[in-house]
């Protein structure tokens, strides 16, 4: 964790002001962030090795997203190290327990937004290939029949759809609401992806699993009733997405041995056997 004179000497080099007020943020599991004199945030990374991250190609996503306003002001951003500064959004919360109807339909509403403009950062999100990295680098294992079985129900479809660029991590911690707006936030993860892959994260990551609200969402995602079929490729996103971050938590615990990583293993691990036992 940086010290309280890294973090002035940082901003101050940002900002060209003292940092008189600092204030930590309980952020994302790859940065350390802090409130700053009450009116800006800066995300500074945590010294994690991730083969797919780019601070690049995260500048390059927050340039084209901009114009959508669907997401916090960005200050400054180092393409080197992904140092950021943002202006702080105050008066927003966050989702608690289960979403409320509204907020359900303005996530619904921005991620139909971002991906309805069709951009595309020319990076593909690699969802196979980045199952299969992470799980090398693990020491417990799915089910092979049951991962063969869901990986490949997912591959006949998943390239039929354009990719377009996605959030790819519709976590609870990304999404701060304030009156009728939603901002999503941290595109650390963000790149060109099958869209269902975000509508499957947001009902996947925030645990909802209510009929109603999920119909809910997709109704107001595609501006009618979701289609059966498109509801069932979700809940196979879905299944796979649980395999996917069960590797991804394993990899970081069994790299750092972080608790929150275990917790969020386990999360994932009684969440595979629930879909197993269903099948």
């Amino acid at each position: 964790m940086p010290s309280v004179s890294e973090i002035r000497n940082v901003y101050h080099t940002i900002a060209g002001e003292k940092a008189a007020k600092i204030e930590p943020l309980k952020a994302g599991f790859s940065n350390h962030s802090y409130l700053i004199n009450n009116h800006r945030v800066l995300r500074i990374k945590k010294p994690l090795k991730d083969r797919f991250y780019d601070a690049a190609i995260e500048s390059a996503v927050i340039a084209s997203i901009a114009p959508l306003r669907i997401s916090e002001s960005v200050l400054y951003f180092n393409e080197k190290d992904g140092t950021k500064l943002s202006a702080f959004l105050p008066r927003t919360t966050k989702i608690l327990g289960l979403p409320t109807d509204k907020q359900v339909v303005l996530v619904a509403k921005a991620l139909r937004k971002l991906h309805r403009a069709k951009l595309a950062i020319g990076r593909s999100f690699d969802l196979f290939e980045r199952l299969n990295y992470y799980k090398s680098k693990c020491v417990d294992f799915v089910d092979t029949i049951y991962e063969r079985k869901v990986i490949a129900s997912v591959r006949r479809f998943y390239d039929e759809d354009p990719f377009v660029l996605c959030h790819n991590d519709v976590v609870n911690g990304n999404l701060l609401f304030r009156a009728n707006k939603v901002f999503i936030i941290d595109f650390e993860y963000a790149a060109d992806n099958n869209p269902l892959f975000d509508l499957a994260s947001f009902l996947s990551e925030n645990d909802i699993e209510d009929e109603r609200l999920r119909r809910l969402f997709l109704k107001t995602y595609f501006g009618r009733r979701c289609e059966e079929r498109i509801y069932r490729r979700l809940t196979r996103i879905i299944a796979v997405q649980d395999i996917l971050w069960y590797y991804w938590a394993q990899m970081h615990y069994v790299s750092g041995k972080e608790l929150i990583y275990k917790r969020i293993a386990h999360h994932k691990w009684k969440a595979i056997m629930k879909s197993a036992s269903s099948r």
